[in-house]
């Protein structure tokens, strides 16, 4: 009821505001005196063409919302809006309807003063509200006075955020940033001191008690610097999420977190070219499978913000199903969530058959190496049956692409898994190679991704809170990691390109990264000390388990694509040709008993594969 009451009442204000606008413009057309006939027309149009502005804003989501934040994005969207409906009137002007619009004098100014009460009315609220909460941040003691290190449009953003909402426990009192050329300046009200060494007289003069990271405006090696430091004067460190994730509507200062290891991985920032991955989804019906994992409640969240026509949801997990369902009901996007097991191929293909899928990407997977190297049977019965079902349902109903999310163990595979998801792809591309198929098939291999579920930082994390120790299988053990939210941005990039049938993508990982450094460095920015506090042991490498992936962007390997980071496998395609029907290995799969009969399945299709 509230919510409602407060969009009436912005509605009012702009009916005031867009009626006013029209009368002035008369009361200037007719230099202050309006003569009695016109003012019944004047009334007619301000009953007709006010309504018809306030639809218009209604329809992009003016009244959506928050009114206390007013930026640029905000004054395009209304001088668009009042500038083509004044165009629109120009134009009647030359129509029959000529006599019924108003004249070309009053369309012009109240164009202008259109646009200069509602930026008046905003700005106004603007002010208001940050002068109520600065005088409610005088009544706040407990709030952590912290410092911003970085200065860019993004920071201004979450500087303003952070400055005008009161329920934040966290408040600015100096900007701190390497570029000399703004020192002396404020933004927003806060002063731009200087360098970010200033961090000390800072914490000696007790002025603040945290550090804010604007990690868009900084390169990691620095931030590693300054947070090394923070730690020294014993401030908290935060950072806020990337200028992407902000862009995209899922970062706000709400989502400010404490510095974290991902913060600090060797590579060049991630660049997406969100318009191409927007337009290829956008008003598609897309279904994912595995969608409550790691991945796939990834890929759904950023699915969602590109506005598919209808958003499927399948998991053999019913609380990971319904969990990232709420996650996207409380964002206020609808989804169909369908419990099902995708290698039950009769439910499958009804459930294709009922919502037909334009877009499918296929996430769901058996994933954990040293579980599955003691159950090669549980490794193919998931991954090569489900994939095989699903992928052979799509070529059927004429699903327009099919995206395989595939690994870096696929690669020269040495354990079960990575060499399940390698028949995966094999099964997708005989599909592919097909007469009557019609749906794109392709794959996206990548390395491991920072925060996934049964990854090391999870583990790590546990491990730290209890105190330790942390366990760590070998000092030399290398990986290539990344984000889980990059990852899937560049899955998505990937997906986007054109004429992607039967290729296999392979994502720039960085460099590798060794296990041990990464556990050093999540017990240094929990304020502990290696050995002293928390010591690391050696347990050894486990079964299935690579010293080092090979995942590697070897030139005489991969094709560059539109995206550097991310690369095309020039792949040999010479095993079709002794493949058997795909329906024969999805039924030898079936009558499978015994591990040792899944090895020698494995091996039929990966002669050179040594578990």
């Amino acid at each position: 009821m509230k919510k409602l009451f407060t969009v009436i009442l912005k509605v009012g204000v702009y009916f005031f505001c867009l009626s006013a606008s029209l009368f002035l413009a008369y009361v200037l057309k007719y230099t202050f005196s309006i003569p009695i006939d016109v003012q019944e027309i004047m009334w007619q149009h301000i009953g007709i063409l006010v309504p018809i502005k306030l639809i218009l804003l209604i329809a992009l989501g003016e009244f959506k919302g928050i009114f206390s934040y007013f930026r640029l994005p905000d004054l395009v969207k209304i001088v668009s809006v009042f500038g083509a409906f004044a165009i629109i009137l120009f134009l009647l002007k030359f129509t029959d309807l000529q006599m019924v619009i108003p004249a070309r004098e009053v369309i012009l100014s109240d164009l202008l003063f259109s646009i200069l009460f509602i930026l008046f009315f905003r700005t106004s609220l603007r002010i208001i509200n940050g002068h109520l909460s600065l005088e409610h941040t005088k009544h706040r003691p407990n709030a952590l006075k912290v410092a911003i290190i970085g200065t860019d449009e993004f920071s201004s953003q979450i500087i303003s955020e952070l400055k005008t909402k009161h329920f934040y426990e966290v408040f600015p009192v100096a900007i701190l940033d390497d570029d000399r050329k703004y020192y002396g300046r404020n933004l927003h009200g806060i002063p731009i001191l200087g360098s970010p060494e200033l961090l000390t007289d800072l914490s000696h003069q007790g002025s603040i008690g945290g550090v804010v990271f604007i990690a868009h405006a900084l390169p990691q090696k620095r931030i590693w610097e300054l947070s090394e430091l923070a730690k020294n004067l014993n401030l908290k460190t935060f950072t806020i999420p990337s200028f992407e994730d902000f862009f995209e509507g899922r970062a706000f200062a709400t989502r400010m977190r404490p510095l974290d290891v991902e913060d600090f991985l060797e590579r060049e920032p991630i660049q997406l070219n969100i318009e191409q991955s927007t337009q290829a989804i956008s008003n598609k019906v897309v279904c994912i499978t595995g969608a409550g994992g790691s991945i796939g409640s990834e890929l759904v969240r950023q699915v969602a913000l590109k506005g598919p026509q209808k958003l499927i949801l399948i998991d053999h997990s019913e609380y990971n199903l319904f969990k990232i369902e709420q996650d996207l009901l409380q964002k206020g996007i609808g989804c169909v969530p369908i419990l099902l097991n995708i290698a039950n191929e009769e439910a499958t293909r009804s459930c294709l058959q009922t919502y037909r899928p334009s877009i499918i990407f296929h996430a769901a997977a058996y994933k954990h190496v040293p579980l599955l190297e003691s159950q090669p049977l549980v490794a193919v019965r998931n991954n090569v049956l489900g994939t095989g079902v699903l992928a052979q349902c799509a070529s059927e109903l004429g699903v327009e692409k099919f995206v395989l999310i595939s690994t870096d163990k696929a690669i020269n595979p040495v354990n079960n898994m990575g060499a399940t998801k390698r028949i995966c792809e094999m099964l997708c591309m005989a599909i592919q190679a097909q007469p009557n198929n019609k749906t794109q098939f392709m794959a996206v291999r990548f390395g491991n991704v920072l925060g996934s579920a049964g990854s090391v930082l999870p583990t790590f994390r546990e491990q730290i809170l209890r105190g330790g120790p942390v366990t760590v299988t070998h000092p030399q053990m290398t990986r290539f990691f990344m984000t889980i939210p990059e990852a899937v941005g560049l899955i998505l990039e990937a997906f986007s390109f054109k004429n992607t049938a039967g290729n296999i993508y392979v994502l720039d990982m960085g460099k590798p990264v060794k296990i041990v450094d990464l556990a050093k460095r999540m017990i240094e920015l929990n304020n502990l000390r290696v050995g002293s506090d928390i010591e690391i042991i050696y347990t050894g490498v486990r079964p299935g388990e690579k010293l080092h992936e090979d995942l590697v962007f070897n030139p005489n390997e991969i094709l560059p694509t539109d995206n550097k980071l991310i690369g095309l496998f020039k792949t040999d395609k010479s095993f079709l040709q002794t493949m058997k029907p795909v329906s024969t290995y999805l039924d030898e799969v079936r009558h499978l008993t015994s591990n040792e009969a899944s090895i020698q399945f494995i091996r039929e299709l990966i002669p050179e594969f040594k578990q």
